[in-house]
């Protein structure tokens, strides 16, 4: 689902030129050129995110981590190189010449000439309208953290420690029988789950191996039922809690400076907001809910910042080109740039910046142009994400549940929360 994001993403940027008159191999080269720059920085951001997962990872979520690593690396290889060779071959074969809708869905009907590329959904304001989003995104936040608080987090044995009892369903299992049981051995239950297929229960003791070899005997022979036993050690629980803390405080630094190395600083500033907004939506929806926070969940968190900073890096690549553009139609007017207060002489020479009017309407233009793109590339991403919640494993659940809230919340936060903090020295920072 977030190999489709590469292909998206040129594959708009070609349909652009095609719009405006441009030839299908012009059209087709333009686009993988333009979008290059875009697909390398979602990637690495990603990759970033992957290695700190592989690091401080453990078991599952360490295997996890490799797939990831491993998916970027040949996403890249396949978009930048498979499928460019590919598409260049039927580019330059000419049979696609006109023949547009069949190629890549551009109808003659789109097709006009014309000197700029079309802005879309004209009608669509993100800044003027931002403050509104952003009262009712802080709402949405307060609403939370007062239910989070009154209704508390259910974390799951990875953070407080204990051992976790998981037993199949069959005639002679059912959960006010085997929690008798349980009692009866002297153990504490913390908590307990049931679902179709089998029941989960959590006591605060930590069994030995000989303990837990004992107790799964036990059940076993009298209930007839496959059961599996996890223990979590305070020691450990300590460790797991140090690496969910460590992964995400360093994956956080390591986007803030990569972001600042690529674009600015205050772009930077920007994506460590959203992502900020991001997790804060998704922890909250765990708590509201009551879904189990296990160290799986930790690795949909940095999944979701991996993922939610390609969105936002595209629209910043967008801003970025499309400011450089505007800079330089001010430029070839420079007689009468230096009649207009947005201009300054410095040593005899003319510099042009833009003011604020001009800065809004750079930043809607750009999040008009990447809008369909980002919903476009979320819906990919998420259609995947509900057939592994309906179709698989219970134990992946909580994880699908946690990506499926990031991704929207990953769109909103690209298209409304990433743009308010540099707005206004928007022109400074790209001078």
């Amino acid at each position: 689902g977030m190999a489709v994001d590469a292909n998206v993403i040129a594959f708009e940027r070609v349909k652009e030129h095609l719009k405006i008159g441009k030839s299908l191999d012009d059209a087709y080269q333009i686009g993988n050129q333009a979008s290059l720059t875009s697909i390398i920085d979602a990637n690495i951001t990603t990759m970033i995110v992957a290695v700190i997962l592989f690091i401080f990872g453990e078991s599952s979520v360490k295997g996890f981590a490799t797939m990831l690593i491993i998916s970027i690396i040949v996403t890249v290889l396949v978009m930048v190189v498979i499928v460019k060779f590919l598409l260049d071959l039927f580019v330059k074969s000419g049979f696609f010449d006109k023949k547009l809708g069949l190629f890549i869905g551009v109808s003659k009907k789109k097709i006009h000439k014309a000197e700029e590329i079309d802005i879309p959904f004209k009608k669509l304001e993100f800044v003027r309208t931002q403050k509104y989003f952003l009262s009712f995104t802080a709402i949405i936040i307060i609403v939370g953290l007062v239910l989070s608080f009154t209704r508390g987090a259910n974390l799951g044995v990875d953070f407080t420690g204990g051992t976790t009892i998981t037993m199949n369903i069959n005639d002679k299992v059912n959960m006010k029988d085997v929690k008798s049981e349980i009692k009866n051995l002297k153990y504490t239950i913390k908590k307990t789950e049931e679902t179709s297929n089998d029941i989960t229960i959590t006591i605060d003791e930590v069994l030995d191996k000989d303990s837990i070899k004992e107790l799964a005997s036990k059940l076993e022979s009298e209930y007839e039922t496959d059961t599996d036993i996890y223990t979590v050690s305070k020691i450990v629980k300590q460790e797991l809690t140090k690496n969910a803390v460590y992964s995400l405080i360093i994956a956080s630094i390591g986007i803030l400076i990569y972001v600042a190395f690529r674009f600015r600083f205050n772009y930077a500033v920007s994506a460590i907001m959203a992502l900020v907004h991001d997790v804060t939506i998704i922890i909250l929806f765990f708590c509201i809910f009551k879904l189990e926070i296990t160290s799986i969940f930790i690795a949909a968190i940095l999944t979701i910042i991996g993922y939610s900073i390609n969105d936002t890096i595209v629209t910043f690549d967008m801003i970025r080109e499309n400011y450089k553009k505007r800079l330089e139609e001010k430029q070839f007017s420079r007689k009468d740039v230096s009649k207009k207060k947005s201009s300054k002489k410095s040593n005899g020479v003319v510099t042009v910046s833009l003011n604020k009017e001009e800065l809004i309407g750079l930043v809607n233009d750009s999040v008009r142009t990447t809008f369909f793109r980002s919903i476009l590339t979320t819906v990919t991403t998420i259609f995947p994400v509900i057939c592994l919640m309906v179709w698989g494993a219970r134990e992946i659940f909580n994880f699908n549940v946690a990506l499926l809230v990031g991704f929207i919340a990953g769109v909103y936060s690209s298209i409304y929360i990433s743009k308010s903090p540099f707005l206004k020295n928007l022109s400074m920072s790209l001078k």
